[in-house]
């Protein structure tokens, strides 16, 4: 009996050690998944700032007489349009946005399947009360894997739901309208013009009728200020 109690002894203590392992990573999964709704909440608070007082007329954001128009084509389910929004879109729209030199237009198209055009007609019905940008940056904060069926109606009511001055019952109603639907099919219409396969694809001219490219995938700010001052230099 004795000779077996070092043996008893040393299993008791290898579980209490696994014991205490799996305890500490299950606290840290635990507070790894709440990281991101902070970060949700977060980054509202800060898209709520970044587009307050500057006009929102459907697709448009910014001066409708602003000399130049950047148009982004994006997929609200592209992991890259979510990218673009929290890195170079910031800045862009406080130094030229915000100060009347460029307008943007956010042109939603679907490349990644069918939750994206779900996720397309919601924010398209947000624009319907020039909610449009609120919107499309709330969702890429919840934004899920890709068509994975999550973009649900519980799902929306969420997102919509959360952006500040717009009314969710009649935008839910809305998605379906057929304001929304031609606007979409316009927005195929022009995807097809430019040929855009892939997003963030961003744009820029004097209209939509006349664009050119800047960059098929994520632009860095100097990229797009680059590209921004040398068309502002032809509007002089």
């Amino acid at each position: 009996m004795l000779r077996r109690l070092p043996l008893v002894l040393g299993l008791l203590g290898a579980a209490l050690l696994i014991v205490v392992i799996a305890a500490a990573v299950s606290t840290h999964d635990a507070s790894t998944a709440t990281k991101p709704k902070a970060s949700a909440k977060a980054r509202g608070r800060d898209v709520t700032r970044i587009l307050r007082g500057i006009p929102q007329d459907g697709l448009s954001l910014g001066d409708p007489k602003a000399p130049l128009v950047l148009v982004e084509f994006a997929d609200l389910q592209c992991p890259f349009c979510k990218e673009f929004a929290a890195t170079s879109w910031p800045n862009i729209v406080q130094r030229y946005v915000r100060t009347g030199k460029v307008r943007m237009e956010l042109r939603l198209i679907s490349v990644l399947g069918e939750d994206s055009t779900t996720a397309a007609k919601a924010v398209m019905a947000a624009s319907l009360q020039n909610r449009m940008w609120d919107a499309s940056m709330r969702f890429y904060d919840v934004q899920g894997q890709e068509n994975s069926g999550y973009v649900t109606d519980r799902f929306l009511r969420g997102v919509l739901g959360g952006v500040h001055g717009l009314n969710l019952g009649q935008a839910m109603k809305d998605r379906s309208s057929p304001r929304v639907l031609d606007a979409l099919a316009a927005e195929h219409s022009l995807q097809s013009r430019y040929a855009v396969n892939s997003t963030p694809t961003v744009m820029i001219g004097p209209d939509v009728n006349d664009l050119a490219l800047v960059s098929e995938g994520v632009p860095s700010e100097q990229q797009l200020a680059q590209a921004i001052n040398e068309q502002l230099l032809k509007t002089v």
